[in-house]
Parts: C-alpha cells; sequence; structure tokens
C-alpha cells in the first residue's frame, strides 16, 4: 500500500484485515505506534511533520512513536535470537516462525498469492497458538 494515505486508510486497512488485528494484540506494538509505523513506511514521501499532522500531536511525539515502534520491533527479533542460540525456544516453533518469515518475505518481493501465504500464516499462527496454550 503506497502513495497519499491518512489515519483513516490505515484504520480501515486494520478493521478490514483480522490477521492484522489478532497479530497486533499479541505484539509489543500498541495501536497508535503501529498506525505511525504503517502510514510512515507506507505513505510516500512520509516525514515526521506530515505524521503530527495526521494525528494532530507534535512533530516530536511522531518521532517518538515511530522511534518506540522500530525498537520494539528490534527488540523482539533480539528476543528471538537469544531464544534460539541459547537453545530455549523449541525447534517446532521456531520452524513456524522461520516458514512465516520466509512467507513475510515472498510477500514483500511480490511472489506467489497473496491469499494463499495468508492463509498459510493464518493457519501456523493457529497451530503455534495452540502449540503455546498447551504449555
Amino acid at each position: 500500500m503506497r502513495g497519499r494515505l491518512g489515519v483513516s486508510t490505515v484504520e480501515k486497512w486494520l478493521k478490514d484485515n483480522p490477521l492484522s488485528q489478532a497479530l497486533q494484540k499479541r505484539s509489543h506494538l500498541d495501536l497508535d505506534v503501529l498506525k505511525t509505523l504503517l502510514l510512515f513506511y507506507w505513505g510516500e514521501d512520509m516525514t515526521f511533520e506530515k505524521l503530527a499532522n495526521e494525528f494532530k500531536i507534535q512533530r516530536s511525539g511522531a518521532w517518538k512513536r515511530w522511534k518506540k515502534g522500530l525498537e520494539a520491533i528490534v527488540r523482539s527479533f533480539y528476543t528471538l535470537e537469544l531464544a534460539i542460540y541459547a537453545g530455549i525456544l523449541d525447534p517446532e516453533i521456531a520452524e513456524i516462525l522461520a516458514q512465516d518469515l520466509q512467507d513475510y518475505a515472498s510477500l514483500a518481493k511480490g511472489e506467489g498469492r497473496m491469499e494463499e501465504l495468508r492463509d498459510r500464516i493464518e493457519e501456523r499462527m493457529v497451530k503455534l497458538s495452540k502449540m503455546i496454550s498447551m504449555r
């Protein structure tokens, strides 16, 4: 999704996208931070000034939301890396995560059918949720 968009476009995408809602609820990103990241990366020539105007906050607030989101994503990555490196992440869970990352990379490259990839990701998400709840 690229081009001219605003908060309402992002909110509609989130509302129309049950997988994004489920992932957000389980993530380290609160909704405002996620919206900020989506607008920043999906928007054409997006600046912190434009973000601030969209959210009706100060420019420094827009930057802080973006920074908070980026740091949460990177910390989540390092947490997974540590769990894998230390051998504390179940190999089956690691495999599911690796498959998801492969499908996300395919989506980002425009490869494969989006519906098919999303279906596989959703199936694995359900499987992962069941595995974790049984522990």
